[in-house]
């Protein structure tokens, strides 16, 4: 179950930051293509520029303003391992215009040009992988990251349980051998939506999923939670949004029978985000929450060896820490912006 909850978590990270970069600021002319025969010529000149334009980079028709330019050439050589055939060889070199250096250049050999049909996407990413990473991940200088309607995060976390015994019922049972608290280190996810109705104010709905284990009592299950938060973003740069919070959370019932969560937890806690895209935001997150007093959570354990199972309860408070990627929909009214 770690594994999978690791996987989505994995998955929900991989989507949003594919989702949220953007290589449209890379402007690209393809120039022409020389060489061999009229169809083969016109059969690179559509295909490579419709894989760049596939690829979402800039295709422009102008070579003065592009950044980069693919140059093609199509020639014929004899066969290394029989000098009596002569084969095809498509030739694709990348220049930079900024100064007309040759980035990179390689070639692709082929019988008939109908091959290249499943070969011409790898040779245009071969050719712009190497388009400096800074150029690919460029941000406009613009408030738009922090000030979206609507907002899709994930989130992999660390969560530190901790479990407190009822104090009472250890003292009157003298044959108890036991640590007043327990503590349990998981893995845990979240994903959550995010509504910012207010410049200094937004709402958050999510879901939490963590394995809850109660150290020492051998029990054990899988919990899931629906924290909803009110969050107060402040915003003193625009390369980082502070936003402290706080809110209510549901425990939806622990898939162990001897486990009786508490149905609900008060939470509190701070998010930092610095801008990673113009719509999205790296995040680091800290949040404690803990069981509201009256409602804690009851488990059934033996406390003595050879007594019946008895039904306990238990004060449980959790410490998550996590790192995640929030993707903003919808830019706020342009006069919120920057205040």
């Amino acid at each position: 179950m770690k594994r999978l909850l690791i996987g989505i978590v994995c998955f929900c990270f991989v989507s949003l930051a594919a989702f949220g970069q953007s290589r449209d600021d890379v402007v690209v002319y393809v120039a022409p293509c020389t060489g061999g025969t009229a169809e083969e010529r016109a059969f690179f000149d559509e295909n490579i520029k419709m894989e760049v334009k596939g690829a979402n980079y800039n295709l422009v028709d102008v070579e003065h303003d592009a950044d980069y330019t693919i140059k093609m050439n199509i020639s014929q050589e004899e066969d290394w391992d029989d000098p009596t055939v002569m084969i095809n060889v498509f030739l694709m070199v990348l220049f930079d215009n900024s100064d007309g250096h040759e980035v990179i250049q390689f070639s692709w050999e082929y019988q008939e040009v109908e091959e290249m049909y499943q070969w011409n996407l790898y040779l245009v990413y071969q050719a712009l992988a190497n388009v400096p990473m800074t150029k690919l991940t460029a941000i406009p200088d613009t408030n738009h990251w922090r000030n979206k309607w609507l907002y899709i995060t994930a989130y992999a976390l660390a969560d530190f349980q901790f479990g407190f015994f009822d104090k009472k019922l250890l003292e009157n049972n003298t044959g108890v051998n036991r640590s007043p608290y327990t503590f349990y280190l998981s893995p845990a996810i979240s994903l959550a939506l995010e509504f910012q109705f207010l410049n200094f104010m937004s709402a958050e709905a999510g879901f939490v999923g963590a394995q809850q284990d109660f150290g020492g009592t051998g029990i054990s299950g899988m919990r899931f939670a629906l924290p909803i938060m009110l969050k107060f973003p402040l915003k003193p740069s625009k390369h980082f949004m502070l936003e402290p919070y706080l809110g209510l959370q549901f425990n939806m019932p622990v898939a162990a029978s001897n486990i009786d969560s508490s149905i609900f937890a008060w939470l509190v806690g701070f998010q930092y985000g610095t801008r990673a895209t113009d719509r999205g935001a790296l995040l680091v997150d800290f949040r404690v929450t803990g069981e509201i007093p009256g409602l804690n959570t009851k488990v059934t354990t033996s406390l003595v060896s050879g007594q019946p199972p008895q039904i306990i309860d238990l004060s449980v408070f959790d410490i998550y820490i996590g790192v995640g990627f929030k993707i903003g929909f919808y830019n706020r009214l342009k006069e919120d912006e920057g205040l």
